[in-house]
């Protein structure tokens, strides 16, 4: 188990830079930025996407640059196995009250595909900011029944 004190600190490191960041105002703002960095990703373009988020984190920029290079690493090996992206879809937006709001999206390939995630947060009413961009190939927890 973890101690409490580590984890109070860290949610208030993550409150005291969430003062700073720009808001999306709207949940459809949210679907519009989200598409835009997809947009981006698919023209190579990872850390510029990473970059066009960089103004709504809510977070540590420090982390979230880290993983915008990590993230333009791994992206260049996929490309080298798997090819070029064919293009993108949005997969569910799931909330949590008017608290959170987390987009799936799937970058395809040919023969592959790789959902990102963008969660975003609330705290009152005065606009959404970026908790976090994840990215994986693990999409199990993606399938649903049709209706």
């Amino acid at each position: 188990m973890r101690p409490i004190i580590p984890l109070t600190l860290t949610w208030l490191l993550i409150a005291s830079s969430m003062t700073s960041a720009e808001v999306l105002s709207t949940r459809e703002a949210i679907r519009q930025q989200t598409g835009a960095f997809m947009d981006m990703i698919a023209n190579g373009r990872v850390v510029a996407a990473y970059n066009s988020l960089r103004p709504f984190l809510g977070v540590d920029a420090g982390a979230y640059d880290e993983s915008a290079k990590e993230a333009a690493t791994y992206f260049q090996q996929v490309r080298q196995q798997a090819g070029e992206p064919v293009g993108s879809s949005h997969v569910t937006t799931e909330v949590i009250a008017s608290d959170f709001t987390r987009e799936t999206w799937l970058q395809k390939f040919e023969a592959a595909a790789i959902a990102w995630r963008f969660t975003y947060y609330q705290p009152d009413v005065s606009g959404w900011k970026l908790m976090g961009v994840s990215y994986s190939t693990e999409l199990d927890a993606l399938y649903h029944s049709p209706d």
